[in-house]
């Protein structure tokens, strides 16, 4: 299920992709430990999450419905380290599964660390591009091409969420390639955002990148004009997959039954988040969760969740896999494939 582009275009890339997202590493919390209300044994699952981002929601979701339980699945949220990598930061907190990007997990294979997607996430890169709110450049929702609204960024300066050389610069350099685009200034602002409210409204970029649950909080309070939602624009971000669910491979092979366990609650989350019946339940959750007002949270949720799914598309992933080796994000060898890096529980 997708929203019509008119829609989407309030989407931003996750705070997972952008911050890459949480990763691998191998717990000791496989023991079995009693349930306190029926006798039942329940198996502890430790999952790792950066604080206060909306891909948390469906986690969430599956505890406040209890659908974990359910499963017999006693689960033990951590947060993810902001200094490590998602595939360092499974191993540094001993959890057993996070959500990473691609480029996290992929890179984390050719450094010698042993993981593997085994439950979809984010179909897409969910990057949106926002201007000052009396901005003259165009958008594609005043009914410009995405080819006009990146030619326009020539000579301008550029908010990015990560350093120059990081693979989101990377990436987005290749979309406004595909443009003609090549001279403008890339400013590292961070993901906050207040900073990205700071750095368009006092002039120091004249166009940034944002994420979830930062582009409704800029659309909720009428501070940002959004200018192209990337994934309906360039084939860069169009055709590459987003992130997913990760967990060391010793896991996977010892736990097989927890980790289909787990993207079964997945599953059943997303669609009760999707289901527009639930909407002012799930925003409740995400606002008490991340700290945003109601109104930025029904945002969230009617927006972003769309473009998440359990699956996890092998042409999608291999296509994505080909263009960061492309892109210099990725080494050839070892060779990142869809073979070695997903597994089926």
């Amino acid at each position: 299920m997708r929203r019509k582009p008119q829609s989407r275009i309030a989407l931003a890339a996750a705070g997972l992709l952008v911050a890459a997202v949480a990763a691998c590493g191998g717990g000791d919390d496989t023991a079995q430990t009693a349930s306190a209300g029926d006798g039942r044994n329940q198996e502890t699952l430790k999952v790792m999450m950066f604080p206060a981002q909306a891909y948390r929601l469906p986690v969430l979701v599956g505890q406040e419905q209890g659908l974990f339980e359910k499963r017999g699945i006693k689960l033990e949220i951590t947060e993810q380290p902001t200094n490590l990598q998602g595939m360092q930061g499974l191993e540094a907190t001993s959890s057993d599964i996070g959500q990473v990007s691609v480029s996290t997990l992929a890179q984390g294979y050719q450094a010698g660390t042993e993981g593997a997607y085994f439950c979809g996430a984010l179909d897409v890169i969910q990057t949106t591009l926002m201007a000052a709110k009396n901005s003259k450049l165009p958008s594609t929702g005043e009914g410009a091409s995405w080819q006009e609204v990146l030619r326009a960024l020539e000579g301008k300066k550029i908010g990015i969420q990560t350093p120059v050389g990081s693979g989101v610069q990377l990436l987005f350099a290749a979309a406004l390639k595909e443009a003609g685009v090549t001279d403008v200034t890339y400013v590292n602002i961070g993901t906050a955002p207040s900073a990205v409210v700071a750095a368009l409204g006092n002039g120091s970029v004249d166009a940034a990148q944002i994420s979830p649950t930062g582009t409704q909080f800029m659309l909720d309070a009428d501070s940002g004009k959004p200018l192209v939602y990337l994934p309906d624009g360039p084939e860069t971000y169009k055709s590459l997959y987003g992130s997913g669910w990760v967990a060391p491979t010793e896991f996977l092979k010892g736990r097989p039954e927890a980790a289909k366990a787990f993207c079964d609650v997945m599953g059943e989350a997303l669609e009760f988040i999707q289901d527009p019946a639930n909407t002012e339940a799930s925003a409740s959750i995400l606002a008490e969760d991340t700290g945003v007002t109601p109104e930025v949270a029904q945002l969230v949720v009617e927006q972003t969740y769309d473009d998440h799914s359990t699956e996890l598309d092998k042409a999608r992933l291999e296509r994505t896999f080909d263009t960061y080796v492309d892109l210099g994000i990725l080494k050839a060898q070892p060779e990142p494939s869809y073979d070695t890096l997903v597994v089926s529980p």
